[in-house]
């Protein structure tokens, strides 16, 4: 009897140690890249990868656009700084490979517009929410590097403009980022 206590609680330590491993928590950095019909953003992003299947990532970017024919008027080109917060579940319990989420994205956008009928031109300031849904899926290059490609569907919503209203609208973004994890 005074064996199976020292043996058991040896195999209950072993056990503690070995759950403590499987729950890891790690940090992605790298850049990313999307593109949508009206323009690309371009930023840097962090990751923090909590013990299972759940990460946080924020992303701090700048937002190109040219609205083309789906603005407010003939023409809206500009751009602006921003950032993101999001949130991906991993079907694997380690974060790599499949995932979804949700993510919320804020721009201090500047846009340039101008008009034909009646001739008018102008210069916007507009604050844009844009949160969206994606998918994705986290590819490990040696256990270290990374390269996601995502898709991302949401709707940009201009939650205050100075100056004339701007486009506005349903959008779908493409995207890749790539970088390390630690």
């Amino acid at each position: 009897m005074k064996r199976i206590i020292p043996l058991l609680f040896c195999s209950v330590c072993i056990s503690a140690a070995y759950a403590q491993e499987i729950g890891y928590s790690t940090f992605d950095a790298g850049a990313e890249f999307q593109w949508y019909p009206r323009g690309t953003i371009t930023g840097l992003h962090l990751a923090y990868n909590s013990k299972l299947h759940h990460a946080v990532h924020l992303r701090i970017g700048y937002n190109k656009t040219d609205h083309k024919d789906n603005g407010k008027h003939l023409e809206e080109k500009g751009g602006g700084w921003g950032g993101t917060i999001g949130y991906r579940f991993y079907i694997n319990p380690f974060p790599h490979k499949f995932f979804i989420g949700a993510r919320t994205d804020l721009w201090r956008m500047k846009i340039d517009w101008a008009d034909i009928n009646p001739v008018a031109s102008g210069t916007s300031k507009v604050w844009v929410l844009q949160p969206t849904l994606e998918i994705g899926y986290l590819f490990f290059i040696n256990d270290q590097a990374f390269i996601t490609p995502t898709i991302a569907n949401g709707y940009e919503f201009n939650i205050k403009t100075e100056g004339s209203e701007t486009g506005k609208g349903f959008i779908t973004l493409l995207g890749i980022s790539a970088g390390f994890r630690f």
